[in-house]
């Protein structure tokens, strides 16, 4: 089988997808739909990947990923707001024009856009333009669309330019993957009448056996450490790592035995961090980059997870905090709620309450019965549902059955392979 993924290929949950297919025999190809400006994704090495050049035309030798790829400077120049914008729509016409000419040579049986939403951009429009271009016959297909974190939920609701743009992919895209529950649901009310593919987690499955070597052997309310997810990009985005910050702040002594810990710090929450431990005793540390395997350590050693944020769907972190026995402490999102149950398996709180949050994580480092209920029950459910061994025969299946299928067969129904 041959499949074109067209997506970010910076992305962490592009190369965790894709991996999932390193074993199947397929011939994988992926096509970068922006500007490559972040490189490539150390853990993409499956498959080959293309790259329009600087003029937008598709290089005729693929890239295999075999590490890095320098990132392509765009030979268009401008100043002011409508130099920009035209450059934009100029670079957007030529990576159209590439993914066409792609489409037409590879002849793939299925092409999957992963994501829609990538830093604002709309990394659907060229598979949408290209088909429109192409036509029906030519566009080979059939087009899988999956929706990330915060495509429908809040890239759609920003403007009417967003909205129309969401519900054109919907509406003609010819199956789609959600994440969630809330997403299956709002595709429809967004036009979706395609073949609905199932509900995945956007990373691909937790790889389960690995994961054992990161989790500590002691109950997790023995733990001393607090993890924070520390991205913050201002009160009109979507994360509050500089709220969370405020409601630790709150804690005061309940937090004298504990390591605070800091991932994916913005800029304001280091400065922040670094204030507040001058100012107190606690023991706060931003932490710099680390691999992938040094955060799973520190997971794994934590007694709670602690994110807030006004939007997602299902973010990998949760996921992975919940695999190893970390109490989650989230935002209250109508997604989370399909997976963490308040005062169960978690608890959840209002993003832009640091009094509130404040009371969760007190209850969280006092009740030492709750942090070690969950943990055993998260990592079941976590295995059960979002392992790779329980994920990878469900999308390979999945794309089987699309393969066969084709466009033929129309399903409106979002809860008719919702297993999870």
């Amino acid at each position: 089988m041959r499949i074109l993924f067209v997506a970010e290929t910076s992305s962490i949950h592009t190369a965790r997808w894709i991996s999932q297919l390193d074993k199947s025999g397929w011939d994988i190809h992926v096509f970068q739909p922006t500007a490559p400006g972040y490189g490539v994704c150390e853990e993409l090495k499956y498959g080959e990947l293309h790259l329009p050049n600087p003029l937008g035309i598709l290089s005729r030798a693929a890239h295999r990923l075999t590490g890095k790829v320098p990132a392509l400077v765009s030979t268009l120049t401008g100043k002011g707001a409508a130099a920009v914008a035209e450059q934009s729509r100029v670079a957007q016409t030529y990576r159209t024009k590439a993914l066409a000419s792609l489409i037409k040579r590879l002849r793939p049986q299925v092409i999957h856009s992963l994501g829609l939403n990538v830093n604002w951009n709309n990394v659907c429009l060229p598979v949408l333009q290209a088909r429109q271009t192409l036509g029906t016959i030519a566009f080979a297909g059939p087009w899988i669309y999956s929706s990330w974190g915060t495509d429908l939920d809040y890239y759609a609701l920003q403007s009417a330019e967003h909205r129309a743009e969401v519900e054109a992919v919907l509406k003609t895209c010819d199956y789609y993957i959600a994440e969630c529950q809330r997403d299956a649901r709002l595709a429809q009310r967004m036009g979706f009448r395609g073949n609905f593919a199932g509900i995945f987690p956007a990373f691909g499955g937790v790889p389960w056996e690995d994961f054992a070597r990161f989790r500590l052997r002691a109950a997790s309310s023995s733990r001393r450490i607090i993890l924070l997810k520390g991205r913050d990009d201002g009160d009109d985005g979507i994360y509050r790592g500089l709220t969370a910050l405020k409601a630790l702040a709150l804690c005061g002594r309940a937090l004298e035995d504990y390591r605070i810990l800091i991932a994916l710090a913005s800029k304001a929450v280091v400065a922040e961090a670094a204030a507040l431990a001058s100012a107190t005793n606690l023991r706060v540390e931003a932490l710099p980059h680390l691999p992938y395997t040094g955060l799973l350590r520190i997971m794994g050693a934590s007694r709670l997870f602690l994110s807030l944020t006004a939007n997602d769907g299902l973010p990998s972190m949760l996921v992975e905090a919940m695999a190893l026995g970390s109490l989650p402490v989230h935002s209250d999102l109508e997604s989370i709620r399909e997976w963490v149950k308040n005062g169960e398996t978690g608890l959840l709180v209002p993003y832009d309450d640091p009094a509130a949050v404040a009371d969760a994580i007190k209850r969280a480092l006092t009740d030492d019965a709750l942090v070690d209920r969950a943990a055993k029950s998260n990592a079941r459910l976590v295995q059960e549902n979002l392992s790779d061994g329980v994920v990878r025969p469900r999308v390979i299946e999945m794309y089987e059955h699309v393969a066969k299928q084709g466009r033929i067969g129309r399903r409106t129904d979002p809860h008719a392979h919702t297993s999870t």
